[in-house]
This record gives structure tokens, sequence and C-alpha cells, in this order.
């Protein structure tokens, strides 16, 4: 069975949760020797698949700061990568759509298949330019031979929201992380000086990651225990916003960027982890903390508890009184963290990448015979 996996997602990440997602994917099958796969980009800067199968390094017109320049030369580079796409997965069994851009769907002799990573932007619409994506994301649900949905959430959200798309059309696989083992306070052969005593928020922090609903939880623990720290790993500096929100306990509030091993440490070494968003399509930072051993606590919205099963603590997400006592019953039990780390690791045995290979290839049978 011959799987092409489209451009997109290499084209238009450099990092990111998706096009981690296809690499580990296509990797797995090939390593299993579950089918054999293919996919191309010019001019991809993506880490991932850096030199991966004649994969560009990247181009330097993708850096270009003029936008003038930059946006004509962008939109040749998709021009090109499509007309490649299109002549490559004509003599594919299976094409596999990596994003929502809906022009794959008129390639004639191969079957078609969309993973729907969230529908965040249709049950959270606040911003009419996403309008464009929601319109593609509707098309490509309704016109793939199969839509993969990475969660039971995700997949009850599409159903509600086009009640008309059949349901057996609708394959629930999860995902997996990529993050491999723990280390304490190293990273790149350097010490990381990491807070002795702190909890954990990684990621983004705007909008629906509840990052403010979080730091209102949290100030009165910081505020009774000057040796606990929050660490906020990722999501760039702290807004001006956000500074005055914090102002009362600046002294112990941190934001670091980091690579893949100081993630690891900053996970392994946190007393917990605190994931406060109001939705999430699957929410990878969940196995992220199973697989360094750090305790978390969770909403308990959406797909979170799907990941999170009897491994974490839950909250409500919009009660601040209730996060924080679920933060702080975590922080002043040392047997419940240390049994939360074992059932982590027991939890983590449902998403192996293996498991999620062989999963999708059958999808990829069941479409290839339904003619």
């Amino acid at each position: 069975m011959n799987i092409y996996y489209d451009y997109q997602v290499l084209y238009n990440q450099k990092y990111g949760g998706i096009s981690r997602y296809y690499y580990e994917l296509i990797n797995t099958i090939e390593r299993l020797n579950l089918a054999h796969t293919d996919i191309n980009c010019k001019f991809s800067t993506n880490h991932y698949f850096n030199g991966y199968n004649g994969i560009n390094e990247g181009s330097a017109f993708l850096d270009i700061k003029s936008s003038m320049i930059r946006r004509p030369l962008r939109l040749c580079g998709h021009m090109l990568n499509q007309t490649i796409t299109k002549r490559k997965a004509r003599g594919a069994d299976i094409l596999h759509l990596t994003y929502y851009a809906p022009y794959a769907l008129t390639i004639p002799d191969v079957k078609k298949v969309v993973t729907v990573y969230d529908m965040i932007e249709e049950v959270k619409k606040k911003d009419s330019s996403l309008d464009r994506v929601i319109a593609n994301k509707k098309e490509c649900i309704y016109k793939a031979d199969h839509v993969i949905a990475i969660s039971e959430s995700t997949k009850h959200d599409i159903l509600k929201l086009y009640p008309d798309v059949p349901e057996n059309k609708i394959s629930v696989i999860y995902i997996g992380t990529s993050m491999k083992g723990s280390s304490k306070n190293i990273t790149s052969g350097k010490t990381v000086n990491f807070p002795e005593k702190y909890i954990l928020f990684v990621g983004q922090r705007g909008g629906y990651k509840n990052f403010n609903g979080f730091v209102n939880a949290v100030k009165p623990l910081l505020a009774n225990d000057k040796s606990l720290y929050l660490l906020c790993v990722g999501g760039g500096k702290f807004t001006e916003d956000e500074v005055n929100r914090i102002k009362e306990v600046n002294d112990q509030v941190v934001q670091m960027n980091a690579n893949d091993d100081a993630l690891i440490a900053a996970y392994t070494n946190a007393l917990a982890f605190v994931f406060p968003s109001l939705y999430e399509g699957f929410g990878i930072p969940t196995l992220e903390a199973f697989t360094c051993g750090c305790p978390a606590v969770i909403s308990n919205t959406s797909s979170m508890p799907e990941v999170g099963g009897d491994a974490v603590l839950y909250f409500n997400p919009e009660n601040e009184n209730d996060m924080r006592e679920q933060i702080k019953k975590l922080l002043n039990d040392s047997e419940l963290r240390t049994d939360m780390i074992r059932k982590g690791k027991e939890r983590l045995k449902l998403f192996s990448w293996d498991e999620i290979a062989k999963q999708t290839v059958d999808v990829y049978k069941k479409v290839t015979a339904s003619g």
C-alpha cells in the first residue's frame, strides 16, 4: 500500500505538534513495514523533516522581512508544492491531507483521508479571521473519504456541528508524545537553574489557554509560601497585562523558553504540572508530564479526561477556587504525587506510536477496500 502525505504542514510549520505527529506517524509506519510512505515539500524549513526523504533544508525567501516580497514568493511556493502533490498523489492508494487546504480534494484516482486535530475555531469562535480555516476544514470533512479525529471529544464536536456527516466516516485515533525519558537539571550539557520548588505551566498563555484564571488561582498559594515558584516554559515573554497580573508575586514567577532537554528537565523537577485550558483537541502536555514522572492537575473539559484518565487530579477551569484547591491538594501530599506518577506511567501505554500507526493503516485499508 502506498500512502502519500501532502506538503501543507511542512511548508507552514518549522516546529509544532502537527508536523511532529506526521513525522512520528510516517517513521513508525515505515519502521514496522506497514506501508510505503512518501512526502515532499519544496522550501520546507521544518525541523523534524530536515533532510528527510529529499525534503529541502529550507529557503531564504521564507525569512525575507518585507511582506510585499515574501507573500508572493510564498504563494509561488504553495503553487509549486500543490503541483507536485497533484502529480505524485495520483499514483498512491491514499492521499493524507496534513491540513485543511481543499486543493487536494480535486485530485482524481486517489482516496483522501484528513486528520482533524480539534474544533477550537468553531467551538470558541471569536475572530472573523478564522472564517477561511473553518470553511476549508468543513469542506475537507465533507469531501474526504474518511476523517481521523484525535479524540472522542473532537469527534463529538464534529458531529454536533455537522450532524449530517455519517458517524462511521470518522475514526478516533489518539496521538502520542515524542518526548523520551527524563533528566535532572540537564540541558545540552549545561545545568538549568530551576527554582527548588515550583508549579509548572507549559506553552501558549492566551485566550482559551486560561492563563489569567490560572494565575488568579495560584497567587494565594505563592503568597502563602515564599519558597514556592511558578515556572512558565514557552509562550514568549510576559505581556504588559500579564506583568500587571502577577505583580504581587513577581519575584516568584519565572518565564523561560526551552529546547527539548530543558523542557524534559522542567517537567521532571516540578512539584506539579498544571494544565488549565478551557478546550483541547487532545492535550499532549499531559502525556509529556506522564513521560517525565511529573504529577499533573488538569481541566475536566473537552478531551482532557480522555488523556488523563485516573492518573491526574481534575478541576473546573472556570472555577478558580476549585483549581486552587486541587493544586494545593497535590502540593501538600507527597504520597498522592507518587501515586499519580505511577499511574501516569501506566497511562502512557495507551498512547504508543506503534499502536497509533497500526490503527491508522487499518483506516487506510478500510478506505481503499470501500471502493
